[in-house]
């Protein structure tokens, strides 16, 4: 892999971010949304009524070409596209959603994480966006699909394998606690609300289920690098933590973040996992340098801030606060300053700190994803920031934006995640 330099994409001109960034064999796109040139949400004919096409398959259809054209900026296609990441604004458009996710990948499908977040996308009118990891054009590393050689087979409800494995790195699905035929498989028996906890059997139902389909690769959990964890009520996080931690040591970098809902009625949660595939070199390797704390030993919360595998340096979501205290304008003079500004600036310093010193930079990081707690009040302060932090787009990463109902504890108003490679 050239880790000296990134080869960028095309920019998104409407989000004046990177479209795309080529690190060695990988493409990483920035979040893809349905529209046109004027950056106006795709409609339909509305004369044609329920004859025409639905919303949802016009605005998929739309993003899905998006996508493609992108990759063929890197001599690349749908073909090798590894893995998506999908924020619905209904999760009952899921069904109308993977038609045309079939058509356009009628085999073999990607590896593929689908959650709602409510109609809070920054552009009106728009049911749902994307996020994309795939091969370049160039690459000769081998797409293989995982498949769980116990359980029950994903394809058909979900038109997605369990995981996509290329080079050192397995991409997963972040799929729910559910048996893909009657929906979610484990919880409380019927009757006996206090026996067990629903978030604990689904993700010992999950983990072992990853287990079985990570060891057709030669790897496990415990080799886990990235994770986004996604849940409906963020009560259950303790639960959910508690049985992580069990399969995950170290445990990966993580943010942990509430969504709006998850596809499968009763789910807790999905959590989205990139896992490592030793080869006989240096494998995974926690750092401690830029961090003033580590979360085990503050909150007994189970993520690792630093993990380096190979040429790739994973950084875990950050909040602007240290779990004791949140960062934020002056509490005296509320319509002086920008919260969002505030902490999306204290934020990215943070992240620049622990970058730099784990042997990197933001030109070396070829994808950011953000989470915001209030999406339309937010996004224009946050890009703000971003725009001023990054005015080159030939230097910047790719945006991947998730619009989110809360961090874990209440206070911070956004979550930043950064990948690089190391210099």
């Amino acid at each position: 892999m050239n880790t000296n330099k990134l080869k960028r994409g095309a920019a998104a001109s409407i989000q004046l971010v990177p479209g795309s960034v080529c690190v060695g064999d990988y493409v990483f796109t920035s979040s893809i949304y349905p529209l046109d040139g004027a950056g106006q949400a795709i409609g339909v004919d509305s004369r044609l009524g329920e004859t025409g096409p639905s919303l949802m398959e016009a605005q998929t259809r739309a993003i899905l070409n998006s996508l493609n054209e992108t990759l063929r900026d890197h001599g690349s296609s749908l073909a090798n596209v590894l893995k998506v990441n999908v924020h619905l604004a209904d999760a009952e458009d899921f069904y109308e959603f993977k038609i045309v996710w079939k058509e356009y990948f009628p085999e073999n499908p990607p590896a593929r994480t689908t959650v709602e977040v409510g109609d809070t996308f920054p552009f009106r009118g728009v049911l749902l966006s994307i996020d994309a990891i795939a091969l370049s054009g160039a690459s000769k590393l081998e797409r293989v699909s995982l498949s769980d050689p116990e359980g029950d087979d994903p394809l058909e409800a979900e038109w997605a394998p369990h995981a996509v494995w290329a080079g050192n790195l397995v991409f997963c699905s972040g799929f729910t606690a559910s048996d893909f035929k009657q929906g979610t498989a484990v919880g409380r028996p019927p009757g006996f609300p206090n026996y067990g906890s629903n978030a604990t059997m689904q993700a010992e139902y999950v983990f072992e289920r990853l287990n079985r389909v990570l060891g057709t690769a030669g790897t496990s959990l415990s080799n886990a690098m990235e994770a986004y964890l996604y849940e409906t009520d963020l009560q259950t996080f303790n639960d959910i933590d508690t049985v992580w931690r069990t399969y995950m040591q170290p445990p990966p970098c993580r943010a942990s973040m509430g969504v709006e809902g998850l596809i499968v009625p009763g789910a807790c949660f999905v959590a989205d996992l990139t896992v490592w595939v030793p080869d006989g070199e240096e494998g995974k390797q926690e750092s401690e340098q830029g961090v003033d704390y580590h979360p085990v030993e503050r909150r007994k919360v189970n993520f690792t801030p630093t993990l380096k595998a190979g040429p790739w340096l994973f950084i875990a979501g950050k909040t602007a606060g240290d779990m004791n205290t949140v960062h934020t304008s002056p509490a005296g003079l509320p319509n002086h300053f920008s919260d969002i500004e505030v902490q999306t600036d204290h934020v990215l310093d943070n992240l620049t700190r622990q970058i730099e010193e784990n042997g990197s930079d933001w030109e070396h990081c070829h994808q950011v994803r953000v989470w915001l707690v209030e999406p339309h009040r937010d996004y224009r302060g946050f890009m703000r920031v971003w725009k001023r932090r990054f005015p080159d787009l030939s230097k910047a990463p790719t945006l991947a934006y998730v619009p989110s109902t809360g961090t874990m504890y209440p206070g911070p108003l956004i979550e930043i995640d950064p990948t690089c490679v190391i210099k």
